[in-house]
């Protein structure tokens, strides 16, 4: 739970990324079964009721679904949602003019986008 990128977020908005993180890059294959709330909860030491938000936020967003008494898995396809898409690029575009008016360079914001994408 200690990704400098993402200190400024409560921590189960930083879970979430995290697991969206693992999700994009592939750590966690579709199908793939979470740890329960409690045993996450040990493995990234936040409280039990933070990972549950955590997961209730990312199957919210589709990224995961829940079988009761089976437990938590990574959702077997990733929908698109373009209202999420949309808001996004709101949220995108509202980040570059910020990051132009503090001084940021488009070579900069192309850099920090590569880094982002590997």
């Amino acid at each position: 739970m200690d990704d400098a990128r993402f200190t400024h977020l409560a921590y189960y908005e930083r879970l979430v990324l995290q697991i969206k993180e693992q999700v994009v890059t592939g750590v966690l294959a579709p199908g793939a079964k979470l740890p329960s709330v409690r045993e996450m909860a040990k493995q990234v030491q936040l409280n039990p009721n933070t990972v549950a938000k955590a997961y209730k936020q990312l199957e919210s967003d589709r990224v995961i679904t829940v079988r009761p008494g089976l437990g938590s898995f990574i959702a077997m396809d990733a929908p698109v949602q373009p209202e999420a898409i949309a808001a996004l690029r709101q949220r995108f575009s509202a980040l570059v003019v910020a990051a132009k008016a503090a001084g940021v360079t488009d070579t900069q914001l192309a850099t920090w986008l590569e880094e982002e994408r590997q």
